[in-house]
């Protein structure tokens, strides 16, 4: 994890462009909201390691209204102010990773929705933010350039949510570059085919030319 974590990092500065004003793949968003959401998410998630570390109750927002309104704050900064606050944020999270004592990694803490979780969980929180936000930015980068590992990782767990939501058409994801399947839903199961990355990127909402049913949003 802690490998998806750092690369995870590393691949998406390596990924900001210069230009933050253009569209992003988010609907609403331009490239420069989806750094500042990520400089955001650096905060938030010190937040619950520093919840973890000392016992002292610390949430990853005050309010879903403070997290907007930050977000929409940043992404006005100039390009260059925001990508360096990009880097020393990602910087500094992953010092408080490394200060974590290893007990504290199963203390629990709460998500901005308000589940439970242990913190370990928030390697996995920030390893999928950066992995699915490079691509994202819209600059070239493919959900095909996620590492394989990570990439499965992503489709088990989303299949997993979506199995457990009533409304969701049952589907048997089909990766042409596995030995494998994912099945979600009930009934009969429509086969979905295409790559693993682009099955990913389909599962998750983005734009894609994978043949498929409407699927509900992941998070």
């Amino acid at each position: 994890m802690r490998r998806w974590l750092t690369g995870g990092e590393r691949f998406f500065l390596a990924r900001i462009p210069a230009d933050l004003t253009a569209p992003s793949l988010l609907p609403g968003w331009t490239r420069a909201h989806v750094v500042a959401h990520l400089v955001g998410s650096c905060e938030a998630l010190g937040n619950l390691l520093h919840w973890a570390r000392t016992g002292v109750e610390t949430p990853m927002y005050a309010s879903v209204e403070v997290r907007a309104a930050d977000i929409e704050r940043r992404a006005a900064l100039p390009a260059a102010e925001l990508t360096a606050a990009a880097t020393t944020g990602s910087e500094r999270l992953l010092a408080a990773v490394d200060a974590m004592p290893a007990g504290a990694w199963d203390a629990t803490v709460r998500t901005i929705q308000g589940r439970p979780v242990p913190a370990s969980e928030v390697l996995w929180m920030r390893s999928r933010e950066t992995w699915i936000h490079a691509v994202d930015l819209a600059a070239g980068a493919g959900f095909g350039d996620l590492p394989a590992e990570l990439t499965d990782a992503l489709l088990t767990e989303i299949a997993a949510r979506n199995d457990a939501n009533d409304q969701c058409p049952g589907v048997t994801l089909a990766p042409s570059d596995r030995d494998r399947t994912w099945e979600f839903g009930p009934g009969d199961r429509q086969a979905v085919r295409g790559t693993a990355g682009e099955l990913c990127g389909w599962m998750l909402g983005r734009p894609s030319t994978v043949d498929g049913p409407v699927l509900p949003r992941w998070l």
